[in-house]
């Protein structure tokens, strides 16, 4: 059952919310692929794990995507806590890629 966002911004939000989401998994996508090609020319481990940020970052705003708007396919606090897991994967990866020599 879909239910509601806990915001409600008015007319056309839903609208913008689509298409932001949209535009973010393409970006996310865009930059995956560039990523796995700059890893083949360079084998530099930054650039996989770059890689592995975009993709994380695509599949947690698809699984956003699926679950707002075309069907609820998991329970909120599930969401929430895998988003939760995701971010902080981002964040360590994005941590080593900066850190690491």
């Amino acid at each position: 059952m879909l239910t509601l966002p806990p915001f409600i911004f008015g007319p056309g939000a839903s609208e913008i919310f689509s298409i932001s989401q949209i535009a973010i998994i393409i970006i996310s996508l865009v930059l995956l692929v560039l990523s796995i090609t700059a890893y083949q020319n360079t084998n530099l481990r930054k650039v996989l794990l770059a890689a592995v940020i975009f993709a994380l970052f695509a599949i947690q705003h698809i699984i956003n995507f699926l679950d707002a708007v075309v069907t609820d396919i998991m329970p909120d606090d599930a969401r929430f806590a895998l988003f939760s897991s995701i971010t902080l994967a981002i964040l360590v990866l994005f941590f080593f890629a900066i850190v690491k020599k």
